[in-house]
């Protein structure tokens, strides 16, 4: 089947990383960076399947040259902390062959990159030899600035927002759809952007390995990340296990069931009562999610802050002593020069010099006292054990953000599911009720249906057959019959918003 992947990551210079050489690595190619005047070789980089750039109709033609175009981006930015270039990582359908990808590509990032008045240099990789051999990829390395002949201008704020990544992953799943039903056939796989939970499939989700993680467990290396997704894959087995074997015992007790004759009356009553008892799960699930908040998750600069409190609290107070001392000493050193006997008694004077460099003294020593200890623990915070000690303070936090949001995306997939059982109880009941008003006084249906799902299955189907032997007419005018006398509240309360 299809695959979907659609990753935006930056290139940011803070974090020590080049456009320039990006675009080097993904083309396969040599670039040299004038920024940092260095070459970037990777001209014997294998597998790389097609590079290409494609650039708004207004933009400078000397921009079709890679090494021109990314050593521009990196000119116009003055920040340290700039971002030159975005990167969006997909994964190509295996199901089509070259040519087809490439179209893909192309047709998703003229519709959603180009069009927007970006500039993106694409570069298609086919799988590693040791890898999947489905794993067919392109890199997308998207400017971050408008622009125009003559060169780049300013930033679209609206490209940074959340929902330009949404459009993107959107559009991706959109055009991947568009072209695998032209290249196969209307049954071709399809994909979604959409979240496990928000399509509804009951399925833990895997954690995305990425490259070094991949290699270690090519290696047979075990990684934290590989176990988890090892654990992840035996629930998800064990689970659908569970549920296939229920289905199982509850398909061999409906086919045990004898079929008898219903009073439609009674279907409808039970129908409503099954789609009722429906809303009212939904409902609870739907209060438990809204109250599932998840708790705050202290950064990692609070907890420094808050391992640094004591000691940076200690230097506050020996720093304000240490002012305060001074300005004591000054105030009575001025105030003594003004008295004569003070003056004419030199053993007097000095004892008072002493007295005061002592005091001096110590609150200088305990003020510088506080400083190294300060250092001491701040220079501690930014070594492996401090960075491990503020890792190890927010690992419960996270531990429990991580348990409410999974509870959160397994009541959001219980709720989309409710959702569909909801929608085919109320077409089971609205067929039942028209199929009273057109004379139909009882239906045969199993005697018994093992939970909500298959009554609505049991019942549902011969309510269908049942309304099909009438003409189309005689169906509509029966509709408008409800709709017109007391059947309306009914229908506005089977289908909300009519």
């Amino acid at each position: 089947m299809a695959s979907y992947l659609c990753q935006v990551q930056t290139i940011q210079r803070a974090a020590g990383r080049s456009t320039v050489a990006a675009a080097a690595y993904r083309s396969g190619q040599l670039l040299t960076d004038e920024r940092l005047a260095m070459e970037f070789d990777f001209a014997g980089k294998s597998g790389i399947e097609h590079s290409e750039i494609l650039a708004p109709a207004d933009a400078p033609a000397a921009f079709q040259n890679r090494e021109v175009l990314w050593n521009a981006a990196e000119k116009s930015e003055r920040r340290k902390d700039a971002v030159p270039a975005r990167e969006i990582l997909l994964a190509l359908p295996h199901e089509l062959d070259f040519e087809q990808r490439r179209a893909l590509v192309q047709d998703f990032v003229a519709k959603h990159v180009v069009a927007r008045g970006m500039i993106a240099d694409i570069a298609m990789h086919r799988p590693g030899k040791e890898g999947d051999q489905r794993n067919f990829h392109a890199h997308v390395l998207v400017t971050t600035r408008r622009v125009g002949p003559d060169g780049f201008g300013r930033k679209d704020p609206s490209w940074w927002s959340p929902q330009q990544v949404r459009d993107w992953r959107a559009g991706w799943a959109e055009i991947q759809n568009e072209h695998l039903r032209r290249q196969l056939g209307p049954d071709a796989p399809q994909v979604s952007h959409l979240s496990l939970a928000e399509q509804g499939i009951d399925r833990t989700p895997t954690e995305h390995l990425g490259p070094s993680v991949t290699a270690m467990e090519r290696r047979n290396e075990a990684t934290d990340r590989g176990d988890r997704n090892r654990d992840v894959d035996a629930r998800n087995a064990e689970a659908q296990r569970s549920r296939r074997d229920y289905s199982d015992t509850a398909d061999r007790l409906a086919a045990t069931a004898p079929p008898v004759d219903a009073p439609i009356d009674a279907l409808v009553a039970e129908g409503q009562r099954v789609r009722d008892g429906l809303m009212a799960e939904r409902a609870a699930w739907e209060a438990q999610r809204q109250a599932l908040a998840g708790p705050p998750v202290a950064g990692e600069r609070r907890v420094a802050a808050e391992l640094l409190r004591d000691d940076a609290q200690a230097q506050k107070t020996a720093q304000a002593r240490l002012e305060r001392t001074e300005a004591r000493v000054a105030r009575i050193r001025n105030q003594r020069l003004g008295l004569v006997a003070w003056i004419r008694n030199p053993a007097r004077m000095i004892w008072a010099k002493h007295a005061e460099l002592n005091a001096l003294a110590k609150v200088r020593q305990d003020a510088r006292r506080a400083d190294l200890r300060l250092q001491f623990r701040q220079a501690w915070l930014r070594s492996p054990a401090g960075q491990a000690a503020v890792a190890a303070r927010r690992q419960p936090d996270l531990d429990r953000a991580a348990d409410a949001a999974r509870e959160r995306r397994t009541l959001v997939r219980k709720i989309k599911r409710m959702d569909r059982r909801i929608e085919g109880a109320t077409r089971t009941v609205n067929d039942l009720v028209v199929a009273r008003e057109l004379g139909q006084r009882q239906l045969r249906v199993p005697a018994h249906s093992p939970d909500a799902t298959r009554f609505i299955r049991d019942v549902g189907s011969p309510a269908r057959e049942a309304l099909a032997r009438y003409p189309a007419p005689a169906r509509k005018a029966a509709i408008d019959r409800l709709n017109r006398n007391e059947g309306r509240g009914l229908i506005r309360t089977l289908f909300p918003g009519r």
